[in-house]
């Protein structure tokens, strides 16, 4: 099973593409914290940043909703992406969360506007999003 759940907040706005196909990616970056105290009682705050990639329906649904500063909890598979580095022909890899489902943390929008109550909890709108591998970005 490849399951991953990671409450956050969003580091920046999600950037939001269509490939040739017509389909939407949408990818973002949250930020995790984590407090902790060391041994002598000092208190320490670590911080994770996790990438998530949302496909068709639910990326354009997630670029409406969420902006920098939202809070997200997202549910996902764990994926390893590899492609070619351009400036020096190495190989490269990173670990991003392939969103299945997002649930709404704030209360309201940033625009002050509380969120449909359909949204609340949004599962996949549809489950495979037909995407050729050489349209993607990366």
């Amino acid at each position: 099973m490849n399951k991953t759940v990671i409450l956050g907040t969003l580091t920046k706005d999600v950037e939001l593409k269509y490939i040739p196909s017509g389909a939407a990616i949408g990818s973002f970056t949250i930020a995790n914290n984590q407090d902790y105290k060391t041994k002598d009682g000092e208190k320490v705050q670590k911080t994770c940043f996790v990438e998530v990639v949302a496909y068709g329906k639910q990326a354009e649904i997630v670029n409406q909703y969420f902006h920098k500063g939202s809070r997200i909890l997202v549910e996902g598979a764990l994926e390893q992406q590899t492609w070619v580095d351009k400036k020096d022909g190495t190989n490269r890899s990173k670990h991003v969360i392939k969103l299945e489902a997002f649930h709404f943390i704030d209360k309201k929008s940033d625009a002050g506007q509380s969120k449909p109550a359909e949204y609340q909890a949004q599962k996949p709108v549809s489950p495979v999003v037909e995407i050729d591998e050489d349209e993607l970005p990366f």
